[in-house]
């Protein structure tokens, strides 16, 4: 349990990214099929992915500029 909270802000982000690809399908195409909404949806989740991998990245050089 306490592995879920401390990557509650992760998932948060995520799931943020999986719903704008979404959006995005839906923008693109009016009644997008089932394979379009799944791409959109991993193209979420990759940006979503992205994005934490970049926080955890900047978050690793400041503390290795402390040591």
């Amino acid at each position: 349990m306490d592995y879920l909270q401390s990557r509650k802000n992760a998932y948060a982000v995520l799931l943020s990214g999986l719903v704008v690809g979404v959006i995005i399908a839906f923008l693109i195409n009016d009644d997008p099929d089932t394979s379009t909404l799944v791409a959109a949806g991993a193209i979420g989740v990759v940006i979503g992915e992205a994005i934490m991998f970049w926080r955890w990245s900047k978050q690793r050089k400041t503390k290795q500029r402390e040591d």
